[in-house]
């Protein structure tokens, strides 16, 4: 039996948090990125709708809230997006968020589905992609379960 955790259960998020504030390569791709970003997850394994908002301060995690409901969840689906809150949310289901941690689909395919749906300012998340991809490299490399 592993011991790695399984993605987006709390201990993936914990070790994703460890990693992306370790991870030198993020660290100067981020520098200077203050602002919260909100990764939802909907209808993992284990029958959950998942919400993780990370919250930035020069590039390091310095807060997460981490929010988790039996799926579907329609106060966590139906929640509107408060752009005075966070800068982007991202959601999409388990299988979706599998893939683009494997790397079988790219930022630009996940973006053009029907199952991807990113909240957000278009020239905020654009001109923060660095920090997107850099997020998901960082959590591809950690050793995980699905």
């Amino acid at each position: 039996m592993s011991d790695a955790p399984r993605y987006w259960t709390p201990e993936f998020v914990e070790a994703f948090v460890q990693a992306i504030n370790s991870d030198n390569e993020f660290q100067e791709t981020a520098s200077g990125f203050s602002n919260t970003i909100e990764l939802r997850c909907f209808d993992t394994p284990s029958g959950e709708d998942v919400a993780a908002a990370y919250t930035f301060d020069d590039g390091k995690i310095v807060d997460v809230d981490l929010w988790i409901d039996d799926a579907p969840s329609s106060d966590m689906r139906d929640e509107p997006f408060d752009k005075s809150v966070m800068m982007a949310r991202a959601s999409a289901p388990y299988d979706m968020w599998v893939k683009m941690d494997k790397g079988e689909i790219g930022a630009m395919q996940a973006l053009t589905s029907p199952d991807y749906n990113i909240d957000g300012s278009t020239i905020k998340i654009m001109s923060n992609m660095g920090v997107f991809r850099g997020l998901n490299e960082v959590a591809a490399k950690i050793d995980k379960t699905y």
